[in-house]
């Protein structure tokens, strides 16, 4: 298949279209690297073109009390500064060669980095066992649509099986397979997604307000930002698994602003469409079904049924990248296989995760722990990364890992665990649903405790 880039060499053979991927995380050679950064903006769009974008938005306006603009705004800022972050760390790729968690053996030491190994292997499982019940469940309603009434919930655990093996299969072939199929993936799921918008745009109620007043009010504004940020912030581990391949001249600016605009546009747009779909029918949104159900009750089939579709393939492009990354950092650890071998045992796992997560009655509260709890490692980690390469440079385990340490453990301070597990969070209920009025500022905290422990010890002259 010819390269997607126009005027970039053609891939070399062990990196190439519907071939399985040679390499695992030993470093890419210079002769094999390939491709400009602007691809990156493609891959990326394929990550976030789907319904997980859209459902996280819909929280803001179904369970956290914002309105339409204000929503818009919190998941605008919370996308664009994670995102951010997201394309600095890219940069780790091109400069190494290197996998994200496997280049981090020169800041935390090999030992430290089969910590973020392990904990992005859950990451990523679990993400891979999230947005296939996501599908399966957008099959379920598919199914009834055409006719199937209550039997198609039967059906939601073999839909599973389906969409996991064809995520599966993909991410095994590697790096240039993923890349061709999140690249016409993009753009195929924005063209239909805008579709979809103009035709529900009538029944949104563009105008609706926040319900929350007074501190409650900028409370749910950082509530709402947070989780745009975690969404975009748990894939701060994959950056450089997809940009190791970038030739090590390949121009700066390019690496941080493509991601940032591959991100950024389709979660902006469908923040805006997953803020308004709760407007049409707010109980039923708040429900078990959530805005699915919302789609399946107030829009025409010829709208509903390419929606459903959309939710199915955009969820298993996502997948591709869980557990490609997921093969990664399996290897990282320790695990004396091959790449295609660890992404096979890797999807596996999470297809038995996924076969269990599909019985959960209430998925939607399931998906509010999921996102910000198994994530909250994850912006100290990149608070250390960042400083470590751009500042200070990249061996000194010991401080590296007790910053990342110090900066986690403050997070967890700050988590609002009421929102998302009622009765645990007795120790920081003054704090955070007292002061805050249940602001969740976990992230940025544990970023700034990270980053500053860090720079701290290291002019103390910690080694």
């Amino acid at each position: 298949m010819p390269n997607l880039q126009a005027g970039a060499p053609e891939a070399p053979s062990g990196d190439e279209f519907l071939r399985v991927e040679e390499r695992g995380i030993e470093p890419i050679p210079r002769a094999e690297r390939h491709g400009t950064s602007r691809e990156l903006a493609f891959l990326w769009a394929g990550a976030f073109v789907n319904y997980a974008s859209l459902l996280t938005a819909s929280l803001l306006t179904g369970f956290f009390g914002l309105g339409i603009w204000d929503g818009l705004a919190a998941v605008v800022i919370g996308t664009v500064s994670a995102a951010f972050i997201l394309g600095l760390l890219s940069h780790t790729g091109p400069r190494s060669g290197l996998p994200q968690i496997a280049f981090t053996r020169r800041i935390f030491g090999r030992n430290g980095a089969r910590i973020g190994a392990l904990l992005t292997l859950i990451l990523a499982v679990g993400w891979f066992a999230v947005d296939s019940v996501i599908a399966a469940l957008a099959g379920v309603q598919l199914l009834q649509l055409m006719g199937m009434g209550a039997a198609a919930g039967k059906l939601a655990l073999p839909l599973v099986l389906v969409i996991v093996i064809v995520s599966i299969a993909v991410a095994v072939y590697g790096h240039a397979t993923i890349r061709a199929f999140e690249t016409w993936g993009a753009i195929a799921f924005a063209l239909l997604s805008v579709v979809l918008f103009a035709a529900l745009a009538p029944q949104f109620r563009w105008g609706t307000g926040p319900s929350v007043r007074g501190a409650d009010f900028p409370a749910a504004f950082v509530l709402g930002f947070m989780v745009s940020f975690a969404l975009v912030a748990s894939w701060f581990p994959f950056a450089s698994d997809y940009s190791r391949y970038l030739p090590q001249d390949t121009p700066p600016r390019g690496l941080t602003l493509w991601p940032v605009l591959g991100v950024s546009v389709p979660m902006i747009f469908l923040g805006l469409f997953g803020l308004l779909l709760p407007t049409i029918d707010p109980k039923l949104a708040a429900g078990e079904g959530g805005v699915l159900a919302v789609i399946a009750s107030h829009a025409p089939p010829w709208v509903a049924a390419p929606f459903f579709v959309f939710v199915i393939l955009g969820e298993v492009w996502a997948n591709y990248l869980d557990v490609y990354t997921a093969g990664l950092v399996a290897q990282t650890i320790g695990i004396k296989l091959k790449r295609w071998q660890t992404a096979l045992g890797c999807g596996v796992l999470g297809a038995l995760l996924a076969a269990v997560a599909v019985t959960i009655v209430d998925f939607h509260t399931a998906f509010q722990q999921f996102l910000l709890l198994t994530y909250l490692w994850a912006p100290a980690w990149a608070a250390v990364v960042l400083l470590a390469f751009y500042a200070h440079g990249e061996r000194h385990p010991v401080p590296a890992l007790l910053a990342w340490a110090l900066g986690t453990a403050a997070g967890f301070l700050f988590v609002n665990y009421a929102n998302i597990y009622p009765g645990a969070h007795a120790f920081n209920e003054g704090l955070v649903n007292g002061a805050l009025h249940g602001a969740d500022v976990s992230g940025l905290v544990s970023m700034a405790v990270a980053a500053g422990s860090y720079s701290i010890m290291l002019r103390l002259g910690w080694r």
